[in-house]
């Protein structure tokens, strides 16, 4: 998982945020996880929350229950939301219709901060798109309680693929099991396809092909990977806290890896780097 850039690329992640019911208990959950804390932005902007780790700003969250009042209609399933920055949204959202996507919530402007938009991909999840203006998007210092990777989990790889080339520019670079370029991935093992939005360095993203992997019953879906310095303590924390861990810890490439499930029902990933030395 390489070093995010302080300038966030076009078609790059540029900001996560989380969506439950029982707001309190999931806001109790990540603070003791991550030492996060919430910061509501007032009536405003609907009771949006910043979230933050120290001082870096890494996301945005909402009270479920809170936005079904406000929509009318029925409490969504909690879930995280990766935004990809785009430069002209209307001209984003008309390549989506046209590449086999839906646009879910149109474009619109959030204060003087920028616009937004959500939509569906041929490969079934959702991903949301951001135009910046006064705001740029979430801190990535890659320090403990933050951000360090994002990846679609696809149940149909190639129309993601398509998607995400077409649309948001991605190169689409094969990556092997050892998590190098490899162009003829995937293997002989059997290991799922994967791949980067772009070579080396410049990977801000991934592609997996998740078909063999996820059950019937859950979508393709983008899930976010956030730093620990101690696995075993975090795992203890999720558990205690009414978090599961459903995958893992487990050794990677990039250090020990778990999936995690919050005590609303959203996924995400934890990851403890490798050591240094």
């Amino acid at each position: 998982m390489s070093a995010q850039h302080t300038a966030i690329p076009s078609g790059s992640p540029i900001w996560i945020d989380y969506s439950a019911g029982d707001f309190a208990t999931q806001q109790a959950f990540y603070s003791a996880l991550f030492g996060w804390t919430f910061q509501d932005q007032g009536e405003d902007y609907g009771h949006y929350t910043m979230v933050r780790a120290g001082d870096a700003v890494i996301g945005g969250a909402m009270d479920g229950e809170l936005s079904a009042q406000f929509s009318g209609g029925p409490v969504q399933p909690a879930a995280w939301t990766v935004y990809l920055k785009t430069e002209d949204i209307a001209r984003t959202l008309g390549l989506v219709a046209e590449h086999g996507g839906q646009v879910i919530v149109e474009a619109m402007p959030v204060g003087e901060l920028g616009s937004m938009a959500l939509a569906m991909t041929p490969g079934g999840e959702a991903v949301g798109f951001w135009q910046p203006g006064e705001f740029s998007g979430h801190d990535l210092p890659l320090t403990p309680g933050t951000s360090v990777w994002f990846e679609v989990m696809s149940k149909d790889f190639a129309a993601d693929a398509e998607f995400y080339r077409a649309v948001c520019g991605w190169d689409v670079v094969p990556m092997g099991p050892d998590g190098q370029q490899d162009d003829a991935a995937p293997d002989e093992d059997g290991m799922p396809a994967y791949a980067t939005d772009h070579t080396g360095e410049q990977a801000t993203a991934g592609l997996c092909d998740a078909a063999a992997w996820l059950p019937e019953a859950v979508p393709s879906h983008w899930r976010v990977y956030f730093q620990t310095t101690d696995m075993d303590a975090s795992v203890k924390v999720v558990e205690e806290k009414g978090g599961r861990i459903v995958d893992g810890p487990m050794d990677s490439p990039f250090g020990v890896v778990a999936s995690v499930v919050d005590p609303a029902g959203a996924t995400f990933q934890l990851n403890q780097p490798p050591a240094r030395g």
